[in-house]
This record gives structure tokens, sequence and C-alpha cells, in this order.
């Protein structure tokens, strides 16, 4: 089977949400493919190495920008609040990732 590597980046509701979706996708699908908590990025160290234990990441990061560059990490779920979603999206596809990002991906359009 093969396996895509995910990287949140947020530990609120949404990173939460994300959590448990990855970890019960295929209990509701028939996948070829396993999702795999990979990463977990939130704004301090602590509070990620809290959040990828309590939701069962195998690394967390104090800096998002480490999880976009990380090369074990193949699909990076932005789920931070909306200001900070163009920023992250964009570092995320310029590194090769695809991406999720939660809604809106902006407040305003260019």
């Amino acid at each position: 089977m093969t396996e895509l590597r995910f990287g949140v980046i947020g530990a609120g509701y949404m990173g939460k949400a994300y959590a448990i979706a990855l970890s019960e996708v295929a209990t509701v699908y028939e996948l070829a493919t396993r999702a795999r908590k990979e990463m977990i990025a939130t704004s301090a160290a602590a509070g990620a190495a809290d959040a990828a234990a309590r939701f069962g990441f195998a690394r967390a990061t104090g800096d998002w920008r480490a999880l976009v560059a990380d090369p074990a990490v193949d699909v990076v779920a932005i789920a931070t609040p909306t200001p900070f979603h163009r920023d992250m999206a964009l570092a995320a596809l310029a590194a090769g990732k695809h991406v999720l990002c939660e809604k809106p991906l902006a407040a305003t359009a260019p």
C-alpha cells in the first residue's frame, strides 16, 4: 500500500478535525493509499509537541516553514486563521506539495 504523508499547520479546532479525519478516512473509504500523520506545526515548539502526542503525529515543529520544506511531507493541510492562508499555501505549492486549505483561501479577491 502506498502512503501519503500529511503535514498539518495549526492545532486548533480545524487542526484537530484534520487529525481525526486522517485517522479515520480508511474506515469510510476503501483506499489504495494510506494517510500518514507525519508532522504538525504550531506557533510554538512546545505546543506542537503536545499536539503531536495528542493527535498521533510522528513529528512536530514550531515553524510552519520547516513543515513546508520537509521532504517527508507530501501534503500540507492548512488549518490556521484566514490571514495566514495565502503565504502558507503559496510556500507549500512552491515546495511542490499538494495543498488542502481550510476555507476561505483569502478574505478578498486579488
